[in-house]
Parts: structure tokens; sequence; C-alpha cells
């Protein structure tokens, strides 16, 4: 889960997860083997010292609470990160929301940003929170959401693909991860753009992942197909580019959604 574009991930490089049928928290620590470590010792000498390796851990939680619960255990445990799971989350969202969290985390800590991470394999509730909205989550200390649009790609013929992401395109999902933020991440995450207004974001996410896989496939049908391509500078569709372009993306997600309808 080390290095490249955190919202491309190769199928082949997703964990595979044993977890029950109960909701809770998927705790993601990385850590460096040392003789002296507490966690994953190595003997004075071992070729294996220095080598990083990631505990992947489960613990029960209140629904509830989870969200509210994941961002203070991130931080007070000192972990990587961590994924709010739900009972009834499929299988490959639950292993794409660890294995994007983890690609977060290098990516944060890459710009300088805060990089304890907690994303959501669902969209996780948030009680008193606006998702994607600053002003209100700010004065009400509430927590915030954010979808990431995470491109899966799969290759037929099993190979496993690169830590930085895939090569070549031989198949394509794509999925979204919820990310959970305190107001104070958020605001640094927005780094002082404004976004989108309300539940905007939300509201044709579904338009955005279309727009998504019409971009990587350079498709010219595209509605305002020029301006679109200006403003992604020839990088696929993330929300961090929905954010700087609110009211072309936004718009064109629209008219997507109300074609497929």
């Amino acid at each position: 889960m080390a290095g490249g574009d955190p919202h491309a991930v190769a199928a082949a490089d997703l964990p595979r997860l044993r977890l029950p049928y109960v909701d809770g928290l998927i705790t993601i620590d990385r850590v460096r083997r040392t003789p002296g470590s507490p966690v994953c010792p190595v003997p004075a000498g071992d070729p294996s010292a220095g080598h990083q390796v990631t505990r992947v851990e489960f613990v029960a939680a209140d629904p509830g609470q989870a969200a509210r619960t994941a961002v203070a255990l991130v931080e007070t445990a000192d972990l990587t990160a961590v994924a709010v799971h739900a009972r009834f989350a499929p299988v490959v969202s639950t292993a794409l929301a660890v294995c994007f969290a983890g690609r977060l985390h290098d990516a944060r800590t890459a710009r300088g940003l805060a990089s304890r991470v907690v994303v959501a394999d669902h969209r996780p509730e948030l009680a008193g929170a606006a998702a994607g909205t600053a002003v209100s989550a700010a004065a009400s200390g509430s927590l915030v959401r954010l979808p990431h649009i995470v491109a899966v790609h799969h290759r037929p013929d099993g190979e496993r693909g690169p830590q930085g992401g895939p090569k070549g395109s031989a198949g394509v999902t794509d999925r979204v991860v919820w990310e959970i933020m305190s107001a104070a991440q958020y605001r640094a995450w927005l780094g002082g753009l404004l976004g989108p207004a309300g539940d905007a974001l939300e509201r044709h996410l579904g338009g955005l992942l279309a727009l998504a896989g019409l971009v990587r496939a350079r498709w010219a049908q595209v509605p305002r197909h020029d301006e679109v391509l200006q403003a992604l500078r020839g990088g696929p569709l993330t929300i961090g580019a929905v954010y700087r372009h609110p009211g072309l993306l936004l718009a064109v997600a629209a008219a997507l959604g109300d074609r497929e309808a």
C-alpha cells in the first residue's frame, strides 16, 4: 500500500480480509521491523530489519459512534489509518477502503498535510454533519464526509499490478471510498477553496462516476468536452478537481445523470 496515485488501484493489490459479520473498525498500523521493537521484532542482523509491515486488526464498534471513535482512535493510538466497517459492506468495498487508506496516508504525508486517515467502506451517517460543508462543520465541531472516486483496474491475466498502480486499462471499475475528516482537517485539505455548495457533490455522485469513466476513455461526446479536459489538465477526474471546478464539473455530472435516467 505504498506510493503512487491513491486514486488508481490494481484489483490484485487489494488485501484479502476475513472479517466477522459485525459493525466495527479496522485499524491499519504500518510499523518498521527492528530488533528493539515491541511489534514485529527481529533478531539483530536479520535482513528484514528496517522493513515495514502493515498490521490490520478488527475491533467491534457501535455503528452510531463508529466514525467519531475512529477519528479519535487514529490519533490517540498513533495509527496509520482506520477504516469504519459496516457488516453489510461488500468484501471488495472493505478491501478497497483499507488499501486506499494506506495510499492516501502516503499521499498526504508527501504533501505535508495531516496524514492520519479515516475512511469508510460505506456512506457514513454523521450526526449533525452536512456532507462536504466546512463552515457548518467548523461551527458545530462536527465531522465531514468526503467521497473519493477510485479507479480499480482489473487485469484479466491475473498479473499483479505495480505498487504505484496498474499499467494499462484492461477493464476499470470506478468506485467510491468515503473519507471522514474533522473540520480542521477538512479546512486544511481545502487549502482555501470553497468547493461545491451544500450536498451538491453527493447529489451528482452517479454522474461524476460516469464522467470519470468517459474522461479516462477519452470519449469525445462528454458535455463541454474541451472545458472539462482543460480543467483536468489531462489527468483523471478526482474529487479534488471537482472542488477546484465545481460549477463546470457538477453541471456536466448533472447532465450525464439526467441522460442516464
